[in-house]
């Protein structure tokens, strides 16, 4: 409703862009890559917070279709950088490794799609001033899938602390072993 209220205001006035931050999970449980022109049925999102992303998003699109809304969704894949929380697994992974503690992690095969917050702004600012990309989906996101052991691994050796052990935590029941975009729009 927050959304489809702010687009209903500012759906009179002279707006150059209204910019969606949707999320990766409004493509629900489907295989990766993700790709923008793929329609997911409601019955395959799994949670309130993905679902209402994704009503979000076909509100808009059609709000555009109709009414010439310019509207852009931009769905980000796992956004990281300073003053994240620490229940995200960057920060986690380097808190624990400064901190030379040994902490419990999956087995780490799952292939992640990390966005530096910087690309993330860069890609806001670039559907901002690209007239191109009304009534569009665009994922923001590196185009590099890896392995979350990788990263885990990497963010050890650079700060030559921490032991991650691996297989500790298993995953959720609920989570895609693959989450990873495909960026071509």
């Amino acid at each position: 409703n927050g959304c489809k209220n702010l687009a209903n205001y500012f759906k009179s006035k002279k707006i150059k862009k209204f910019i969606q931050i949707g999320s990766s999970v409004e493509y629900g449980k489907i295989e990766s890559p993700q790709i923008e022109n793929r329609i997911t049925p409601v019955k395959k999102i799994k949670s309130l917070y993905g679902l209402a992303k994704l009503k979000s998003t076909n509100y808009l699109l059609n709000l555009n279709k109709k009414n010439f809304f310019p509207c852009t969704i931009i769905r980000f894949f796992l956004v990281y950088g300073p003053g994240q929380l620490e229940n995200r697994l960057i920060p986690y992974v380097i808190s624990n490794c400064l901190k030379n503690n040994s902490f419990p992690n999956s087995k780490g095969n799952q292939l992640r799609d990390f966005l530096f917050i910087d690309d993330a702004v860069s890609g806001i600012m670039q559907c901002l001033n690209n007239k191109k990309s009304n009534g569009h989906i665009l994922n923001i996101c590196s185009g590099n899938p890896t392995k979350i052991k990788s990263i885990i691994t990497k963010i050890s050796k650079t700060i030559k602390k921490g032991k991650p052990i691996f297989g500790q935590i298993k995953l959720r029941p609920d989570e895609p072993l693959n989450l990873f975009s495909n960026y071509s729009k």
